[in-house]
């Protein structure tokens, strides 16, 4: 049994890999960017800082590196490098994309669509392997409330950001893709993957990372732009300034957030019940949502003498809230949310993985204090 695996160093690819590396292949695949050997120093150091290192001398023997790129024709393979990595090929497991909420949306196309485009035709050449893709739960774009089932895709509410809709046009092309060749698929979809256990300089950040240094940015940078704002800020630190600003949202709204060490369990059980025929989706989410008000209470911990309500209008904002509504704006639709998932398929093929313990705002907390300087003392 062999297995091809992308975005090995990613946040939650090395997570997979580490799992992968636990059980019984004979030989498993790494691509990735830069020389065989950066990619292996690389890989290593992610296993190392999410503390998934194997301890066996031999361990890491059943990797091979070999360089490639998400964003070339044939990713940059050759055609003795393609006949080679898909050798006796059981499983692919595509987990590389390019996450970026806001900003410029050619690149996560060129990354997220056009490379999973040449994943499948790298597939193509294994006809053995079954398929595994990391999509989003965020798929669903722009609905707030209901239940979304796990077969639910659809474009009918839009989509929040670039990257959401690069991961459906992927889904899509998968569907296509299984019909044309007989193939067997797993879309997984996580929900937002977190962690409360610190990560080594230099090591990748979870998507978590992205909402908070935003914030971090809207507090400690662009409030510069505006000279009263930096006369409170300056006076007491956050401790005991009182800043209290709303933001416009849902005050019910929630978020679905989950462990990344438990979505990454969850995934590689998966892949060891493949569907009989066709593509099978699965959500990797929590059974439970946290409250938006939850995440506020995380903030406020991590700056003190901010507080901040939720409301479903602003009237008569304060400089700040306007800076905060203007420069976050997209972000805070997130709040909008009170839909819930469909955890079926997840429960069908993973069904003794007890649940998550819950998400609180003490975890998310210590979550945002990994990605996020605290405030001063």
């Amino acid at each position: 049994m062999s297995v091809l695996i992308t975005g090995a160093t990613g946040f939650l690819g090395c997570r997979i890999l580490g799992g992968l590396l636990a059980q019984e292949t004979d030989a498993i695949t790494v691509l990735g960017r830069g020389t065989p050997a950066e990619l292996r120093e690389r890989v290593e150091a992610a296993l190392s800082g999410a503390g998934l290192l194997p301890t066996a001398p031999d361990a890491l023997d059943r990797l091979r590196f070999v360089s490639a790129d998400l964003t070339s024709p044939g990713l940059g393979l050759s055609e003795t490098d393609r006949d080679h990595v898909t050798e006796d090929l059981t499983a692919v497991w595509h987990c590389a994309a390019y996450l970026n909420l806001q900003g410029d949306p050619v690149s996560l196309y060129r990354a997220n669509v056009l490379g999973t485009r040449e994943v499948l035709a790298l597939a193509d050449k294994a006809p053995a392997a079954h398929l595994l893709f990391i999509s989003t739960a965020y798929v669903a774009g722009c609905r707030r409330t209901g239940h979304v089932m796990e077969d639910e895709l659809t474009e009918e509410y839009g989509f929040q950001t670039y990257y959401e809709e690069t991961k459906h046009t992927a889904e899509r092309m998968i569907h296509s893709w299984a019909r044309r060749t007989g193939r067997t698929a797993t879309i997984l979809r996580p929900s937002l993957l977190a962690t409360d256990q610190p990560i080594p300089e230099g090591q990748p950040h979870q998507p978590l990372a992205v909402f908070a240094r935003l914030v971090d940015d809207l507090v400690r940078v662009r409030t510069a732009e505006d000279e009263a704002l930096v006369n409170l800020l300056s006076e007491d630190g956050f401790h005991g300034s009182a800043l209290h600003f709303r933001v416009k949202g849902d005050p019910e709204g929630t978020l679905n957030l989950i462990q990344v060490d438990h979505a990454a369990r969850a995934m590689v059980r998966a892949a060891a019940s493949p569907p009989r025929t066709g593509v099978r989706t699965v959500h990797v989410t929590h059974p439970h949502n946290t409250t938006f008000d939850s995440a506020a209470s995380a903030f406020e911990a991590l700056y003190q003498g901010v507080n901040v309500t939720v409301t479903p209008t602003l009237a008569h904002p304060t400089p700040f809230e306007a800076l905060a509504a203007s420069h976050g704006a997209d972000l805070l639709t997130f709040t909008m949310h009170r839909r819930t998932y469909d955890r079926t398929n997840l429960l069908r093929i993973a069904g003794d993985l007890p649940d998550p313990d819950p998400i609180d705002s003490a975890y998310l907390a210590r979550a945002l204090g990994c990605v996020m300087e605290p405030s001063p003392a």
